[in-house]
C-alpha cells in the first residue's frame, strides 16, 4: 500500500496534476477535532524553487487569492516553505477542469449542453467580479486582472459548484513581479486583442476571454485558431472568429449574443463590467432554462465521468497516513495577509494532537527590499518597459546570471511567453498615423 509522504501540514496522497513549474497533490490534514480534510496542495519543481523572482510570483499568486474570500474563487490557505519545498495550500475541488470536460466529450462525440456552459460562465463572471472589485484593508483599489482565464482554470465539482483557480500570472497593485509592455503571459488563443499585442490590461481584458471560453465550450473548437504563434497573435489581435451559429446551429439566441459581445475587438463595444456579463448569462439561463439548478451541473459530470469518480475513491483509500511531525509545518510566507483567524491555523498533520502544533507562525519579509521603498500609490497597470528579450538574461549585482526559469515554460503544451517585435505588428496591420516619438 502506497504511503503519503508529509510536507508541512500535509500528506501528500496521489498526484493529480504536473506541468513545467509545480506539480499537484490531493493531501490529507487534521483539523482541531481531528477530522480529516481533504486539500490540494502545489509543490513547487526544485529547479524553480531556487530562483526568487519565480518564488516571488508564487506569493504574489497567494497574496491576491488570500484576499479573496468568494464561493466561486478557490480559497488559498496558505503559501508555505518545508526544508527546500515551497508549496501553496489551497482548497480542493472535487471534480474536473473545463478542460477535462471538453475533452472526454470530444472523445464521445458530445457536446457540452448549452445551460450548462452559459452556467459555468455564468458562475466564472460572478468569481471576476469578485477579484475586480476587490478592495485592500485601507479601501484602495486592487486592480486585479486574472490574465489567464482559459479551460484548465475553471473547476467544476461533481457537485455543481464552479470555481476560478490559478491567479499566477493576476496583475494587481501588491505584485511585486511586474509585466514587461511587450511581454505576453498566458495561453495565446484565450487571450482579448490587446493581451495577445503586449499592451496595458484592464478587467475588460478578462472579459474576452471568458468569451472565448465559453465559445469554445458551447462548440469544442476555440474561437481563434492558426499554424503558427505569430499567425495565432495576429488572429486573436483581430477579433476575428467564425460565427457561433456556423458551427452550433442550435445555439439559443441570448447565449449567442453574449458571446459576440464578449469577443468584440474595442473594449467600450464589450461588456462594461462582469456583473454586466453575469446579468446576461443569468437572464439567459432564467428565459431559456428557468428550472436549472446546480444540482444538474452536478449530475452531468458525474454521469461523464462515473469509472474515474469510483477509480479516485478506491485509490485515496489505499494510502497509508502515519503519525505526522507536528514540529516540521514549515513556515507560512503570507499569515499577514491570511489573517488571525486563517485556515490554516486550524490544520494540523497529526490527528488528535492539535495542540502539539504550533499554529502562530511566522511570516517571512517578501519581497527583499523594505516595504518603505515600494512604490506607493501606483497604477502598476501603467508601467511600461522594454520588451523582454529572452536570450539577454539580466544579471545579479555579483555579476552571477540568473536562472533562465522561463525555458521551463517554453516547453509546456498550451502557456507561452511569446516576445513580439514592433516591426512584425506593424507589418500586418492597417496603416496609422505614426505616433508621437517618445523622449528618451
Amino acid at each position: 500500500m502506497p504511503r503519503a509522504q508529509q510536507l508541512g501540514r500535509y500528506h501528500l496522497l496521489d498526484r493529480i496534476a504536473f506541468g513545467g513549474m509545480a506539480e499537484i497533490y490531493r493531501a490529507k490534514t487534521f483539523d482541531e477535532r481531528g477530522e480529516q480534510h481533504i486539500v490540494a496542495v502545489k509543490r513547487v519543481l526544485g529547479h524553480l524553487a531556487e530562483d526568487d523572482d519565480f518564488v516571488q510570483m508564487l506569493v504574489d499568486e497567494a497574496k491576491i487569492c488570500g484576499t479573496l474570500r468568494h464561493p466561486n474563487i478557490a480559497a488559498i490557505y496558505e503559501f508555505a516553505r518545508s526544508g527546500e519545498d515551497y508549496f501553496i495550500a489551497m482548497e480542493y475541488v472535487d471534480g474536473k477542469d473545463s478542460r477535462t470536460i471538453l475533452d472526454r466529450c470530444r472523445q464521445l462525440g458530445r457536446t457540452i449542453p448549452a445551460q450548462h456552459c452559459g452556467y459555468i460562465a455564468w458562475q466564472v463572471a460572478e468569481a471576476l467580479e469578485a477579484a475586480h472589485t476587490q478592495h485592500d484593508g485601507l479601501g484602495r483599489a486592487m486592480r486585479i486582472i486574472h490574465r489567464d482565464i482559459s479551460p484548465s482554470n475553471l473547476l467544476c465539482s461533481y457537485t455543481g459548484e464552479v470555481k476560478l483557480c490559478d491567479f499566477g500570472i493576476a496583475k494587481a497593485t501588491l505584485s511585486r513581479v511586474q509585466t514587461k509592455t511587450g511581454v505576453i503571459k498566458g495561453k495565446v488563443k484565450y487571450m482579448s486583442p490587446e493581451q495577445a499585442m503586449g499592451r496595458k490590461l484592464d478587467h475588460r481584458s478578462d472579459l474576452f476571454s471568458l468569451g472565448t471560453v465559453l465559445y469554445e465550450l458551447l462548440t469544442g473548437h476555440a474561437p481563434f485558431q492558426a499554424p503558427s504563434e505569430m499567425e495565432l497573435l495576429f488572429r486573436v489581435r483581430d477579433a476575428k472568429y467564425r460565427p457561433l451559429h456556423e458551427l452550433l446551429p442550435t445555439v439559443p439566441n441570448r447565449l449567442e449574443a453574449v458571446v459576440e459581445r464578449a469577443l468584440q475587438r474595442a473594449r467600450s463595444a464589450r461588456f462594461q463590467s462582469a456583473r454586466e456579463m453575469g446579468d446576461a448569462l443569468r437572464g439567459f439561463l432564467t428565459h431559456d432554462a428557468p428550472r436549472y439548478k446546480r444540482s444538474h451541473m452536478g449530475r452531468f459530470l458525474r454521469d461523464l465521468f462515473a469509472e474515474e469518480i469510483e477509480h479516485e475513491l478506491r485509490r485515496m483509500e489505499a494510502y497509508v497516513v502515519h503519525p505526522g511531525d507536528a514540529t516540521q509545518v514549515g513556515e507560512n510566507l503570507i499569515a499577514d495577509v491570511l489573517g488571525p483567524d486563517a485556515m490554516f491555523r486550524r490544520f494540523s498533520p497529526v490527528a488528535g494532537d492539535f495542540h502539539a502544533s504550533p499554529t502562530q507562525l511566522p511570516t517571512r519579509a517578501f519581497p527583499r527590499i523594505e516595504d518603505n521603498k515600494l512604490p506607493t500609490g501606483r497604477d502598476m497597470h501603467t508601467i511600461e518597459t522594454v520588451i523582454l528579450d529572452r536570450n539577454r538574461a539580466p544579471t545579479r549585482a555579483s555579476g552571477r546570471p540568473r536562472r533562465r526559469i522561463l525555458d521551463a515554460a517554453f516547453h509546456q503544451a498550451d502557456t507561452k511567453i511569446i516576445r513580439v517585435r514592433e516591426s512584425d505588428a506593424r507589418s500586418t496591420s492597417s496603416p496609422r498615423t505614426p505616433s508621437r516619438p517618445r523622449k528618451p
